[in-house]
């Protein structure tokens, strides 16, 4: 055989081989269920903190959202959100995750809730401090083929001149409407437009501004 030729030949295995390779490498992971993903996520010191299910991209079937809450040590933990959509055959698989992020303060922040209405996951992060609380909901939906930051809500509260305010943004229209209002006395309401920028569940960081700061 030509030394050329040899060569040549010996190149296109070796590209083939790792074609293959990579192919295979790529190939996503199914589960046979949301049991099975967790057993083999909930490592030494990991834990299930909040979890929902629901159908979130219009096909009829149970998919599952879930904040992975891991204890790297005493004073360190971190956050991270899984989205399984389960498959025709009834396997889950991963769809999309957010940041593994590391939770702020001494016990000040915390994920609080998580649903799926209507096709999209709520997400709700709290955070306090002796005088105030804040509650952030962020709305992630699958819209145009991205798990895209969709809404996002947050209630804050002032206990020490107990004046409270709620601000509502619709990140695709961007129409805002925030309340305002003392103690027990009825709310005033503004609507404004904003302009928001585009902001992925992947990138997600469990930060009460996340998507509007």
């Amino acid at each position: 055989m030509n030394p050329k030729t040899a060569i040549t030949l010996l190149a296109v295995n070796l590209w083939l081989s790792l074609g293959v390779q990579t192919s295979r490498a790529q190939q996503p992971v199914d589960f046979a269920s949301v049991d099975a993903f967790l057993k083999q996520t909930l490592t030494h010191g990991n834990s299930l903190s909040v979890d929902a299910k629901g159908d979130l991209n219009g096909d009829g079937l149970q998919d599952w959202a879930g904040v992975i809450l891991r204890e790297k040590s005493d004073l360190l933990r971190t956050s991270q959100l899984y989205v399984l959509l389960q498959q025709p055959q009834g396997r889950y698989r991963v769809a999309e995750k957010s940041l593994e992020e590391q939770i702020a303060g001494m016990g000040c922040c915390w994920t609080e809730d998580l649903k799926i209405i209507r096709s999209s996951i709520y997400i709700q992060n709290n955070a306090k401090t002796a005088a105030t609380m804040e509650a952030a909901t962020h709305q992630f939906k699958l819209y145009k083929n991205e798990w895209r930051l969709v809404g996002v809500k947050i209630y804050y509260i002032d206990h020490s001149t107990d004046v409270a305010t709620e601000t509502d943004m619709n990140l695709l229209t961007g129409a805002v409407i925030e309340k305002n209002w003392k103690g027990e006395n009825k709310p005033t309401a503004k609507r404004r437009q904003n302009a928001f920028g585009r902001f992925l569940l992947k990138d997600f960081n469990f930060f009460n501004g996340f998507g509007v700061e």
